[in-house]
């Protein structure tokens, strides 16, 4: 059991949280919430073996100092992974303000290593509305990306335009700028891949409203914007944001991670499935391996992780090694057949890259010797031969214009995902899966947002033998391109 009032308590709680959350978040394909997925995960990068570290401390009070520093640097990623933190701890039952140092004010604004100053994610609010017309032509700009997801309950989206800057760079202009205008609470969306030319952007009482071309519309209660455009500084926002930053060596810096020992044996071996499994779910960041990770099967496997952990590295010798002999293959035991190849494939490439003892290295072998060799992503089922479902609800829409990236050019795209229930020959108890679907060389999209008020009928209306167009309900959600991938 996890003492609680402790770091170290408050740190293997984090862990087992975030498995929660990352359960709840994946129960079920229709509300799969893609974003929390990702988020938590991602804190996990670079804080398990901290994690692994404090809980294998020698001694009680080594233990609780390197949590408190683990704490720490966890929580020193900016204000919302501050916040994440304690709000996650307190809902363990693990206060964490005495243990975290005071939060440090930083500039809203940092400096690039050539001591430029660079734009910020800003609450889009009538004044950033203000500013950014102010600097770039919205009535020349283009759409190039156009994102809406059912996020959970939460109907999210974000658009990226390429607009013009008004303002004069000289040489140093670069690649045109992409403003990111991410919204949250959407409640409308019209948008047709014709008529992606032209913006208009309010901000007033009424929330965001963004008209696209001569009739598209987007509309939500708030959102954030930032201008990913290498000559900011020249702008207007840019200059005056320069007179308020202070130099590039004064300014506040994230403290340097301190460097720890690697662990050994099979703390190592541990850390490293933890990890991997944390970044395999963290995937889901692209849209297209939605279906593909099994995110639930995988919080599943490690849940009360966290707790397995902290006693099992309170332990000394032997008996801390067979602890986490016996916490791997628990993990592995959970996982069941579906999850076997990926943790078989995992414990041969932690052999084969890390440095271990004998008996560490036997008794890999002999878990993994009748295993199958593994997947680097693991895949739920699904395949291209499955034919649609009658009806889906839609969890992500995407589509991309057609543009160059490193000189290369790309044709336009899209992705969808659809939460669809189990087929007639299914047992009618089989949960409702994901779908991702992906176009290229799209010639049409088309997006209302009554498209996420499903579950609506689906079809896939052949015009050639390479072209296609997928439909959903009342041709609320219409895409047509190259055959899409299933």
């Amino acid at each position: 059991m996890i003492r609680s009032g402790t770091a170290l308590g408050a740190l293997g709680s984090l862990l087992d949280r975030s498995l929660v959350q990352i359960a709840e978040a994946s129960a079920d394909a229709r509300t799969y919430d893609r974003q929390a997925i990702y988020e938590v995960a991602d804190v996990w990068d670079n804080n398990t073996f901290p994690l692994f570290h404090a809980a294998t401390a020698p001694t009680s009070a080594g233990r609780e100092r390197r949590a408190r520093a683990a704490l720490a640097w966890m929580a020193d990623f900016g204000s919302e992974r501050r916040s994440w933190v304690i709000k996650q701890a307190a809902a363990a039952g693990h206060p964490l303000e005495r243990f975290l140092p005071p939060q440090v004010a930083k500039p809203p604004h940092i400096r690039d290593y050539l001591g430029r100053v660079r734009p910020a994610f800003r609450p889009l609010t009538a004044e950033a509305a203000l500013e950014l017309a102010s600097d770039y032509d919205f009535a020349a700009a283009q759409v190039h990306t156009l994102l809406v997801e059912r996020a959970g309950t939460r109907l999210t989206g974000c658009l990226v335009l390429l607009a013009p800057r008004r303002y004069e760079t000289g040489l140093q202009a670069g690649k045109p700028p992409r403003l990111n205008l991410w919204l949250e609470d959407v409640t409308d969306v019209r948008f047709d891949s014709d008529e992606r030319m032209g913006v208009a952007l309010h901000v007033g009482a009424e929330g965001i409203v963004i008209g696209v071309g001569a009739s598209g519309q987007l509309r939500a209660t708030s959102g954030t914007a930032y201008p990913d455009d290498r000559s900011w500084h020249l702008s207007t926002a840019g200059r005056a944001a320069d007179q308020r930053t202070p130099p590039r060596e004064e300014q506040t810096r994230r403290t340097p991670e301190r460097r720890r020992p690697r662990p050994e044996g099979a703390v190592l071996v541990a850390a490293r499935i933890v990890h991997s499994a944390m970044l395999q779910i963290r995937a889901v960041r692209h849209a297209r391996f939605a279906d593909r990770i099994p995110v639930r099967l995988f919080a599943r496997a490690l849940a009360g992780a966290g707790t397995g952990i902290l006693a099992a590295g309170a332990l000394r010798g032997s008996r801390r090694e067979r602890a986490f002999h016996n916490l791997v293959e628990t993990w592995i035991k959970k996982g069941g057949s579906a999850l076997a190849p990926w943790f078989t494939g995992e414990l041969r490439r932690v052999v084969r890259e890390e440095r271990l003892p004998d008996t560490t290295e036997e008794w890999i072998e002999g878990i993994t010797a009748s295993g199958a060799a593994g997947a680097a992503l693991p895949h739920l089922p699904a395949g291209p031969d499955l034919d649609l479902p009658p009806e889906a609800g839609l969890r992500l829409a995407r589509y991309t214009a057609a543009h160059t990236r490193y000189e290369t050019p790309e044709d336009s795209s899209a992705v969808v995902v659809l939460a669809h229930p189990p087929s007639g020959q299914d047992s009618p108890n089989r949960r409702w899966e994901l779908r991702v679907f992906e176009v290229d060389d799209v010639s049409r999209f088309r997006l209302r947002a009554d498209a996420f008020d499903g579950p609506h009928g689906i079809r896939a209306d052949r015009e050639t033998a390479s072209v296609e167009s997928l439909i959903l309900g009342r041709d609320s959600l219409h895409v047509r391109g190259r055959k899409a991938q299933r």
